[in-house]
């Protein structure tokens, strides 16, 4: 894919997140809706930068805003649904700012894995508004672990059906992982 490709596909759907507007993504029989107001911010607080959000009670797609107040960080966002969210992003600023150094905007999938249908997070996989690429990948060949590990994210046990994949499904994975060209 080009990087012309790619940015046309990026710049297709919700340009900034202060302009969504007031759509919806279907789910099979359920809706969510998509858009908001911006937050505005109060004189003490200092914009860091624009994001998206979700709203905790009904998902809906919101623009957030990401500020700096008494050296911390907060992401705030408006649902019209649901009233106003603030909550704690980064409980030191002056390390947010340390890491933020390193940050780099990536080139995206060589490969995306998924067609761009819905914004994110709602059209899972690697689309090609993804400005990053896998770096660490799991492939995952079995939910029947029985170790219990405390920080595993599979949640095994607690799946409620086995999940196995055949042989030929394991090689589909390696081919779209080696299609990215990690090394």
């Amino acid at each position: 894919m080009t990087q012309a490709v790619q940015t046309e596909s990026r710049s297709r759907l919700l340009p900034a997140p202060s302009r969504f507007d007031e759509g919806a993504v279907k789910f099979g029989e359920k809706e969510i809706k998509i858009g908001g107001p911006l937050p505005q911010l109060a004189e003490n607080e200092k914009l860091v930068r624009v994001t998206h959000s979700l709203c905790p009670a009904c998902y809906r797609l919101l623009p957030a805003t990401i500020f700096e107040k008494e050296g911390k960080l907060f992401i705030r966002k408006i649902c019209p649904d649901h009233g106003e969210f603030e909550d704690l992003y980064y409980g030191d600023s002056s390390l947010y700012y340390k890491f933020d150094y390193w940050e780099y905007e990536g080139k995206g999938p060589k490969v995306p894995y998924v067609d761009l249908k819905s914004p994110c997070p709602y059209n899972c996989g690697l689309c090609p508004m993804h400005h990053q690429h896998s770096a660490l990948v799991n492939l995952v060949i079995t939910n029947r672990c029985d170790l219990s590990c405390w920080y595993c994210f599979f949640y095994a046990e607690k799946a409620g059906y086995v999940y196995e994949p055949t042989l030929e499904q394991i090689k589909f994975m390696v081919d779209q992982l080696k299609k990215q060209d990690i090394t």
